[in-house]
């Protein structure tokens, strides 16, 4: 307990640092490890609330693969992306007999904040797409399709030039917090 609490201080310290360096103006820059033409992927998974796991019912976490294209617009070449998503996602009941497959696409556009840590990316981004079901039971199947939306935070930590680890959470058809790699050409 007394690591964590140490853990804890320290990393408010180091933010505090931090953010006491920080400028207004900074927020209209791409962070240091990001420039305008940066191409990121982030290759993950999304973690789910297991509560209604058990009893035959399972579920294949979703697998996310998002692509972005940061782009300065305006004057001050303002620090935006866009870009898009492609994910998968199952589930299922053994004893009654049925599994339903989840595949959506969509579009990504977001916002890079700039907080003068050198590795750190920050960033909102929305989401807007289509998901399709395909349902098979015993004795019968179907096919649907829904739109989806989100609005999500996340954050990049690079360990080196080009790779790095990506976490985001927020809202994309529901509760989500999705963790994985990240690469950057």
């Amino acid at each position: 307990m007394k690591k964590v609490l140490l853990v804890l201080v320290l990393f408010i310290c180091f933010s505090a640092i931090n953010v006491s360096a920080w400028e207004p103006n900074d927020l209209t820059k791409f962070p240091p490890c990001m420039n305008e033409k940066n191409w990121i992927l982030n290759l993950g998974f999304g973690l789910v609330w297991l509560g209604d796991i058990g009893n035959d019912h399972f579920y294949i976490p979703s697998f996310r693969l998002s692509f972005d294209k940061n782009a300065g617009l305006g004057d001050k070449k303002l620090p935006f992306f866009f870009g898009g998503i492609v994910g998968y996602s199952g589930e299922g009941h053994k004893r009654d007999g049925w599994f339903q497959h989840n595949i959506s696409l969509g579009f990504r556009a977001g916002y890079h904040f700039n907080w003068g840590v050198d590795k750190l990316d920050t960033y909102a981004v929305t989401t807007i797409g289509w998901v399709f079901h395909n349902w098979k039971g015993n004795y019968s199947s179907s096919s649907s399709s829904d739109s989806f939306w989100g609005i999500n935070i996340g954050a990049r930590w690079f360990v080196s030039d080009n790779f790095g680890f990506w976490a985001e959470t927020g809202y994309l058809d529901g509760f989500n917090i999705d963790l994985g790699l990240a690469f950057k050409f």
